[in-house]
This record gives C-alpha cells, sequence and structure tokens, in this order.
C-alpha cells in the first residue's frame, strides 16, 4: 500500500493522468488519496517545517506554509484545507485575526492554535473566537499526533494541551 500525495499546484485533470501513469508502472501498488489537508503557519520556518513533517507522517496533506497571518489568510481561501495549524502571535497579522477570519468563512474547518503564551486571557479569546485546540510550545509530537486521530474519528474537537 501507497498513499500518494501531490505536492505540486497543478490542475486535477494533469493531477490524474500522472497518477495513472504512475498506476501503469507500479501496478502491483495501492494509491490512495488521502482527504486530510492543512496548512501550518508560523513565523518560526523550524516549527513550520516539523509540524509539517510530522502532519505528513500522520497522513495528512500539507498544501502550504505561511509564516503570517496574511499568508494563512491567503492559503485557506487557495486551499479550504480542512485543518489549520497556526501560531497566534506572528509580525504583520497575528493568528487571532487569522482565526477570527477564517471561522468567518468556514465554521466546520478545525483551526488547532499554536502559542507559546500561556495567559488564560488569550485562551479564552481563542476559544471565544472558535479554536478547535490549542497547543503550547514547546509541544509534544505525540500532543498532535493526538489532535489529529482525533479529528480523522470526529471530525470534532476542542483541547488544550
Amino acid at each position: 500500500s501507497f498513499t500518494f500525495y501531490s505536492f505540486l499546484n497543478i490542475p486535477p485533470l494533469l493531477n490524474m493522468v500522472i497518477i495513472q501513469i504512475f498506476k501503469y508502472s507500479f501496478p502491483y501498488l495501492v494509491i490512495t488519496l488521502t482527504d486530510e489537508t492543512a496548512i501550518v503557519i508560523d513565523d518560526d520556518y523550524d516549527v513550520t517545517g516539523i509540524l509539517s513533517e510530522l502532519l505528513e507522517s500522520q497522513g495528512v496533506r500539507v498544501l502550504g506554509m505561511g509564516y503570517t497571518g496574511g499568508d494563512a489568510l491567503h492559503l485557506f481561501k487557495k486551499h479550504l484545507p480542512k485543518m489549520v495549524f497556526m501560531d497566534v502571535h506572528m509580525p504583520i497579522k497575528d493568528g487571532i485575526s487569522a482565526l477570527r477570519e477564517i471561522k468567518k468563512i468556514s465554521s466546520k474547518t478545525m483551526v488547532i492554535m499554536i502559542t507559546g503564551d500561556t495567559s488564560s486571557s488569550t485562551e479564552k479569546e481563542l476559544q471565544i473566537l472558535g479554536a478547535n485546540s490549542i497547543i503550547h510550545k514547546p509541544f509534544r509530537m505525540k500532543n498532535i499526533i493526538q489532535i489529529i486521530k482525533e479529528i480523522q474519528k470526529h471530525s470534532t474537537l476542542m483541547t488544550t494541551y
């Protein structure tokens, strides 16, 4: 069994042609397409990269990475992912503003906020705005994996780690 991910921003028809060629070349492989999608937004490039790799290892297709709240909105509108993993404090536009706008566009999108801010006022604001989960930095990989599994099982979530 092999899960095929398309990392290229190519039209769906061309993507299907590539998959068919791949299937013809390797008929013994079973190809499955995942519908679990996400974007990852954090002004720390290392966190964005590590989190993206972790999501991919868990069968979540990362459609884009960004570093500001503006990037989050652009990538969200472009891809409409099932999940958004986003930092709270970022330059230019913060994650709180981006969360507010993302939830206006799609209240069903699972938004997981990542923050080093442990204040109860920030946590309360995130909950009021509709964050589905709040993860405190430094985060543990097992907490991210647990969140992904809960979303895959139930499509609803409200946790704090």
